[in-house]
Order: structure tokens, then sequence, then C-alpha cells
């Protein structure tokens, strides 16, 4: 789902929730070494669009290595959105980084792994 908005910034009209895809393009990228409040440091951002033009800003497990133009997954836990081209401990590295308590870092881990676990099993065979 991408975050909704009651109105077009371009026409006013009302807008419709929807589903997007769950992957990506790198736009642009940049490393804060002074992020807002919340998140610890370096915090990987980068700006992320979506097939139909969605762009969304993410954080990410780190920048080096990264291109515009790569395609990455982009997942939303808390609504936090995150890009990864990251296995399992990779992405759980990730959401740790998060501050706050650890058992909300533990369960934002287990969300992800299960809605994957999900995606995977929903595929249908080829």
């Amino acid at each position: 789902m991408a975050p909704p908005a009651r109105w077009c910034p371009r026409h006013p009209v009302e807008t419709t929730p929807m589903t997007v895809a769950g992957a990506g393009e790198i736009v642009s990228f940049t490393t804060l070494h002074s992020p807002p409040t919340g998140f610890r440091s370096p915090l990987h951002i980068a700006l992320v669009e979506l097939e139909g033009g969605a762009r969304f800003v993410c954080h990410g497990a780190e920048t080096r290595g990264l291109k515009i133009g790569s395609t990455v997954a982009v997942e939303a836990v808390d609504d936090v959105y995150y890009f990864s081209h990251l296995g399992a401990l990779d992405r759980a590295r990730l959401f740790w980084r998060r501050a706050g308590r650890a058992g909300d870092r533990v369960n934002a881990i287990a969300r992800s792994l299960v809605k994957r676990a999900r995606k995977g099993s929903s595929r249908a065979p080829s």
C-alpha cells in the first residue's frame, strides 16, 4: 500500500489507496550521519520509484555498492519503508539498527520474515 493521500497535489480530486509492486528502481541515495530522532547513525536512505511512478523514501542496510537504476525490494514495517536486495539475516540487521525497544525490533523482524514467507508460498508454480 502506498501511503494514502486524501487529495492529489496536482488535481483537485480525491485519491484512492492502491496496492503497488514490492520492487522498484533506485532514483537517488545517500547516507545521513546526523539522522532524525528515532534513527541511529549512519542512516542509509534511498528514493525508490515503483512501477507506476510512486516514489518512496526508504531506509536500507547500506549504500555501498548501490547504483542509480538498481532494482531493489521495498517493504513496509510499522509504517517505515525499507529497501533491500538482501537475505533474511541482512534484513534482520537492518531492522535492529532502528532505535527503540528491543522487543519492538524483534517484532518488526518477525513480521518481515512472515511476510516474505507468505509471499514465497503464495506464488504459483511456473
